[in-house]
């Protein structure tokens, strides 16, 4: 292992950001290497992400079957399967309703195919984010009555419904919930409320996504129905091969990857690559995604699937994956990647015109940064891209950030936050405090609806919340997991840190530092991006490569430096093509040495 550490602490990067080495117990990175036979690299990147000794095995070989809770220990799952047992027993039509995003669209899938095994009669409903908004609302409720179904399961969404659930209560219809999403006090009054965010909980499962919690609502709901006469000559299906679904919905909802998570996706990706279901094919065909992996699953998969929540089309996500018809399938895959091509271009609008006004607020107000939250809105902003401008200006300004979209005096609006800043409490308060009319979500993301003149009171009230935090918390930071100077940096080296993967969030993908290393090739290709060969102290002409940094200061340093010692900051990926297995170093930002 690399001995030696380079100190960048209290100097930031040419991007602004302050590097860190991830940990420096390194007394802890041998032993844990000695108990297990690991690799030290290995072993340190898995001591900074506070793996401890009794849990290497279940992070490097992570199984369901070993990690995977009795459902009947999450709060409610017990009633919800006996109110479940009784209408399917009565032949009735069990409802679903499911957020029109990808975990919402895999959630209902997941409880679609499920029933269509046993042959019980099911009907999913994806409201339309732009005419109905999110969660349960009484046109569904009021479809549901007409088809005469009594029992409704919502997934991923209703744990603020209130109004909608008591609406449904009031037409003799159980709901049961089923979501992952920060909860009031008072809770809506259905039937059965599966959420390990109650305080009532005690299964420790708050990191799961909805689809995960409706695949172990599914594994009860199988072992009830062993007892039931009627499905005796039914073979039970084998919930491992659900495992695909599950993995893409828990990587594209961005939830803790560890634990049982980390099982879900591992897991299934296995799955997927060997045993691809048509939808999914479908989707790999139109985006050319090949060798299924996370990224595969979190940038070329998802956004398809959420492009048909965003542009108003909510249900083609689900009609997608429950498909078992060749042309149905390859028609709603074109549907999707050209409704991804369209969100595309409105996003990119939409984040332009955002990026303005907050450099134009910036300017106005005189500021040397930003401020400690960005809250831009603007009349008619598409709503299906809120979410997502939010994220690029969170990923751009490194500050909790909304965006709003008014239509006459009501106006609604998305957040996404940075790393200890919880936004779903935020908008929880607020509704609290009658700053906005309803709203929720999570740490890291939420959504609301607001009187467009309390919109003042809402920054106002925001500001307050998160000045309330360790402003540290606003500087840019990362954090590397070594710096490699004398490393032979290769492919059997790339084998050894990727036992670590599948990576995401709570378990970031392991980051180096090349230390004065030289720059002996430089040339822009495709649409910004800039092409390096390097050589350090062990090893010459490493394929690397700078995404979009064309014109950026990383970029502006990267090719004015050539031949001059570096530093630079990025990750080792596999470098495959036409047969050969390298490695490339993605570049994301750089010192002078």
């Amino acid at each position: 292992m690399q001995k030696e550490v380079l100190n960048f602490e209290n100097r930031t990067s040419v991007n602004g950001v302050l590097w860190t080495p991830r940990i420096s117990d390194l007394k802890t990175v041998k032993t844990l290497s000695n108990n297990h036979n690991i690799n030290p690299i290995l072993s340190k990147i898995l001591v900074g992400r506070n793996i401890e000794d009794s849990d290497v095995e279940n992070f490097l070989c992570p199984k369901v079957n070993n990690l995977i809770s009795n459902p009947s220990e999450i709060i409610d799952v017990d009633k919800g399967i006996d109110i479940l047992i009784n209408s399917i027993g009565n032949d009735e039509t069990i409802g679903v309703i499911g957020d029109y995003d990808v975990d919402g669209a895999t959630s209902s899938s997941l409880l679609k195919i499920f029933f269509n095994h046993y042959k019980i009669n099911c009907e999913i409903y994806i409201p339309d984010r732009l005419k109905e908004g999110y969660g349960p609302n009484r046109i569904v409720f009021d479809q549901f009555l007409k088809l005469g179904i009594k029992t409704v399961i919502t997934v991923d969404c209703g744990a603020t419904a209130k109004k909608e659930i008591d609406y449904a209560k009031n037409l003799g219809i159980q709901v049961i919930v089923i979501d992952h999403h920060k909860i009031d006090e008072e809770l809506p009054d259905s039937i059965a409320h599966i959420n390990p965010s109650r305080k009532e909980d005690f299964s420790k499962l708050e990191d799961l996504a909805a689809i995960g919690l409706t695949f172990l609502f599914i594994v009860a709901l199988r072992r009830a129905l062993r007892e039931e006469n009627k499905y005796k000559n039914v073979q039970e299906p084998n919930l491992k091969n659900y495992l695909d679904i599950v993995a893409l919905g828990t990587v594209c909802d961005v939830v803790q990857l560890k634990g049982l998570n980390r099982a879900f996706v591992k897991e299934g990706i296995k799955i997927l690559n060997k045993n691809m279901r048509k939808g999914i094919k479908g989707l790999c065909f139109v985006s050319q995604a090949k060798d299924i992996g996370v990224y595969e699953l979190g940038y070329l998969l998802g956004p398809r699937i959420n492009a048909a929540g965003r542009t108003g089309s909510p249900d083609l996500g689900v009609r997608l994956l429950t498909s078992v018809n060749d042309d149905e399938v390859s028609a709603i895959s074109e549907k999707l990647n050209d409704l991804n091509k369209d969100r595309q271009n409105i996003e990119k609008n939409v984040l332009t015109e955002a990026i303005e006004k907050v450099e134009d607020s910036i300017k106005q107000q005189n500021l040397n940064s930003p401020p400690v939250s960005l809250i831009v809105e603007k009349e008619s902003w598409h709503l299906g891209v809120l979410g997502i401008v939010a994220s690029r200006l969170k990923e751009k300004y490194n500050r909790p950030s909304f965006v709003i979209s008014t239509c006459q005096n009501q106006s609604t609006g998305s957040g996404r936050s940075i790393p200890g800043i919880d936004i779903g409490k935020i908008i929880l308060d607020a509704v609290k405090a009658g700053i906005i009319v309803s709203g929720g979500g999570h740490s890291m993301a939420g959504g609301f609806n607001l009187e467009k003149e309390k919109l003042e009171s809402f920054k106002e009230f925001c500001n307050e919340k998160i000045l309330e935090v360790d402003q540290s918390i606003l500087q840019k930071k990362n954090k590397y997991d070594d710096v490699l100077g004398s490393t032979d940096i290769n492919r059997d080296f790339y084998e050894i840190i990727d036992q670590a993967s599948p990576y995401g969030q709570g378990n970031s993908e392991p980051k180096f530092i090349l230390s004065n290393i030289e720059i002996e090739f430089c040339q822009i290709v495709g649409k910004g991006h800039l092409k390096l060969k390097l050589s350090g102290r062990n090893f010459k002409n490493l394929d690397a490569i700078a995404f979009g940094s064309v014109g950026t200061p990383l970029g502006n340093l990267l090719s004015n430096h050539q031949g001059s010692q570096l530093h630079l900051a990025g990750a080792i990926r596999k470098n495959d093509w036409q047969g050969f297995k390298g490695v490339q170093f993605h570049v994301y930002d750089a010192f002078i040495a």
